[in-house]
């Protein structure tokens, strides 16, 4: 048996699989924002014990993510090489407000004060210039311990090129003062660029105490509850072990997201699509990605509460509009929406929980697209009339109706949502209008649409259970962990034998760390990928590198000049090309899986009721997804619902039923 559990800002997502793919339970709770646990154990106690006994969770949260926005997490002290001691304050010259004449940078998680320098120098190739002074780690140490740290970060000066003087620092650590936690940068992050990999790291040491009590309080509930194991989603679209993550907080940093794109792919697998845009619409925000050939897109740049962040994540972009998303006018008189959220608590208007400020999901009630009797399966009570006089001073201050608010409030967030697709599709050029749009989350269904149409794509497709797909997705995710070395050279000027030295030595590492970790490795598969650029250029571009091409240098350039142009239109095969970072990719094949289907059920009845669109009121046809056969076909207006989402097909599209009970949008 296994059970995905991820938990969103809004709701709490449980999903139970027997071994034979068959769904065997679902639920939605609400979350649990100050204690996420609690609704998870909330979710798991209503399980029977049938169900639990001896299952595999496999979970996916936003616990690291909150605790870092939230500065929640330990009191970190940080090492450094003597000189470098404001590496933290100075970061870089670059704004994210360029314009902002008020702008201040985002505050370190490491007070100055708390910095500690130690004597030890290493030039760029890694040799020693300045032996390492035990004295002055201990002396470092000594003085962070008495200040009341909790953690220790170490990063000191060109680490990534030879790490044994910060591997020292870890023994000197455990010698003197056993069980502290440290965190080394060429644990986190062995590539250069001191200020990215000194943040990265400092966040690694603030997050693992939260997470390592976070994951074994989990571990323990579900113990107790008879569950087996316990895996954890990473950022990076591939689960691990609670062990495993427990070591490594950084990778947890997007892992509910991460589920929900991997559960996206598995779908559009199995309906033979291979490229797609996915927009996963929660109560908070909505997070959208691009998947080229079943695999999607990964980045190491990454910025988390303004920090960057040097680990490969799936290359997600987030807006925040969500069903939650708070609706206002500005002081010009204009609608906005987000990117404040009502959260779970107390949620949109229309939850009846005790929020006061109208939220996009009290629009959607208002337009007439949420109905009271279905609404989250009929096990919640949806009021209405409390979100349409939520929204009355709002339409007063437009000058305008409720209904038209509402309306707006709805076109306002389908806009956000279709920007961010474009600064991941259009903006890096690739042509929007050749992929597929995979929308899932409670939300998302309702709005897909409308994001397709404008962005001029002629396809959405809506698994079954949309509003569960996250959860679904954590049980579709095999094995991977990312590893990385920088290793700074002209292509030309590399050996005969390549990359090949620094790959085995990057294997190695990944053979240590997984074994010490329990992870079986007979089945793994190795994939390498390098960084590359043009000299003299500042940023660089992922090349793969398939098997077997760790010794040509002919091949490296091809694959850059290849990527290079399909991204800028444009390749240089005259100048010179670096390789700055090679990155190794262990992964094991994912658990075989029978994707869930709709239950269908064509008695069910279908109603007409009246919904708010484009100014006027129509009739629009309700129906439950139950009711629609596989090949059944429903012209909008149309609202098509289940219990976790809620799907809207607009005038001039239609809907229908795959083999696989996924619901296909198209345009008449």
């Amino acid at each position: 048996m296994r059970i995905g559990v991820e938990c969103g800002g809004t709701f709490t997502d449980l999903v139970v699989l027997d071994d034979d793919g068959v769904l065997r339970a679902t639920d939605k709770v609400f979350s649990t924002p100050s204690h996420p646990d609690q609704a998870v154990t909330t979710g798991l106690r209503a399980l029977s014990a049938e169900l639990r006994d001896e299952a595999v969770l496999l979970h996916g949260s936003t616990v690291a993510t909150n605790a870092l926005i939230e500065r929640n997490g330990a009191r970190v002290g940080l090492i450094v090489t003597r000189g470098f001691r404001d590496v933290l304050e100075l970061q870089r010259q670059d704004r994210t407000s360029m314009y902002d004449l008020t702008y201040r940078k985002p505050a370190p998680l490491v007070p100055r004060e708390w910095v500690a320098e130690v004597t030890e120098r290493l030039d760029r190739t890694g040799a020693v210039l300045e032996p390492l002074d035990d004295d002055s780690v201990r002396a470092a140490l000594a003085r962070l311990v008495t200040e009341g740290v909790d953690a220790v970060a170490v990063s000191l000066l060109h680490s990534y090129a030879d790490p044994a003087h910060e591997q020292r620092i870890a023994v000197l650590a455990e010698a003197e003062f056993p069980g502290l936690v440290v965190s080394l940068s060429s644990s986190c992050a062995r590539e250069f660029r001191e200020y990215e990999r000194t943040t990265t790291t400092t966040i690694d040491a603030f997050l693992r105490p939260r997470i390592h009590q976070y994951l074994s309080d989990l571990e323990a509930s579900a113990h107790e509850l008879g569950i087996g194991e316990l895996h954890v989603m990473q950022s990076n679209g591939g689960m691990v072990p609670a062990r495993a993550a427990a070591s490594a907080p950084l990778s947890m940093l997007r892992s509910g997201p991460a589920a929900g794109v991997a559960g996206a792919i598995a779908v559009a697998e199995n309906a033979g699509v291979a490229s797609i845009v996915t927009m996963d619409m929660g109560g908070t925000s909505t997070d959208v990605a691009v998947v080229h050939d079943g695999r999607p897109e990964l980045t190491t740049e990454v910025s988390a509460d303004g920090l960057p962040v040097r680990v490969p994540m799936v290359d997600i972009t987030a807006v925040g509009a969500g069903g939650g998303s708070l609706v206002d006018v500005d002081s010009g008189g204009l609608l906005t929406v987000g990117p404040r959220s009502a959260g779970a608590d107390p949620g949109p208007v229309c939850y009846g929980k005790g929020g006061t400020r109208p939220t996009v999901t009290d629009a959607n009630a208002v337009r007439g697209l949420l109905r009271p009797e279905t609404f989250l399966g009929g096990r919640h009570t949806l009021h209405t009339e409390a979100a349409r006089e939520a929204l009355r001073p709002l339409a007063e201050r437009l000058d305008r109706s409720v209904e038209q608010t509402a309306e707006d409030v709805y076109q306002l967030t389908s806009i956000a949502m279709a920007g961010a697709i474009r600064v991941t599709t259009t903006e890096r050029g690739y042509d929007v209008k050749s992929y597929t749009l995979v929308a899932y989350g409670g939300a998302g269904p309702l709005h897909a649409a409308t994001v397709a149409e404008e962005l001029g794509m002629s396809r959405v497709i809506i698994p079954p259970h949309a509003g569960l797909a996250s959860a679904y997705g954590l049980l579709t995710a095999g094995f991977r962990r990312e590893f990385s070395q920088t290793f700074l050279s002209d292509v030309s000027a590399l050996p005969e034998e390549g990359l090949r030295p620094v790959m085995a030595q990057l294997r190695a590492v990944a053979r240590d760390q997984l074994q010490a970790q329990g992870v079986p490795l007979e089945d793994a598969d190795f994939s390498f990928s390098a960084d590359m650029r043009y000299e003299g250029q500042g940023f660089e571009m992922h090349v793969d590198l398939p098997h077997g091409t760790g010794t040509s240098t002919g091949q490296l350039l091809e694959g850059f000049h290849e990527v290079h142009a399909r991204r800028y239109g444009h390749a240089e095969s005259s100048r010179a090309v670096q390789v700055v970072t090679v990155r190794l990719a262990v992964t094991r094949p994912r658990p075989p899986l029978v994707l869930p289907r709709v239950d269908i059920d064509t008695e069910l009845p279908v109603h007409t009721s009246p919904i708010t669109e484009k100014g006027t009121v129509v009739e629009a046809v309700f129906r439950s997804r139950r009711g629609l056969a596989v090949g059944a076909k429903q012209r909008g207006p149309a609202v098509i619902e289940d219990g976790t989402s809620t799907t809207f097909v607009p005038t001039g599209w239609f809907a229908h039923v795959d083999e696989h009970t996924n619901l296909l949008l198209e345009r008449s």
